[in-house]
């Protein structure tokens, strides 16, 4: 993803990286995300981290967008509708889209 946030930023989207956890399984951090996508090439975006989350610590974890497994998610900023998800991790009944993939279904979803 970290190939394209350029070109999403571009497109008028914010980016949103959430950490559930870190690579020694403790609760993601803001810090700990930003870390985590600096080694990744990542120069963009606001980090945030589910340990971290209000009012209820590990509420992206819990959900039925995560549950073992990462996952991509577009929303309306101005009604806060979620548009689009999709999910990525584990091979087993997850999309696993490029960054490239979810630039495209963005610009699908903005009419371009």
């Amino acid at each position: 993803m970290a190939q394209v946030e350029e070109q999403i930023i571009a497109e008028g989207v914010e980016l949103i990286w959430l950490l559930e956890e870190d690579s020694a399984f403790r609760a993601g951090t803001a810090q700990s995300c930003r870390t985590f996508m600096n080694q990744r090439g990542s120069n963009n975006g606001w980090c945030v981290g589910d340990g971290e989350t209000m009012p209820n610590p590990g509420v992206f974890d819990n959900s039925s967008f995560s549950i073992a497994r990462g996952f991509d998610m577009v929303v309306r900023r101005s009604d806060m509708r979620i548009l689009w998800t999709s999910s990525h991790g584990t091979p087993q009944g997850n999309e696993n889209l490029t960054g490239q993939e979810v630039l495209d279904q963005i610009r699908t979803l903005l009419g371009r």
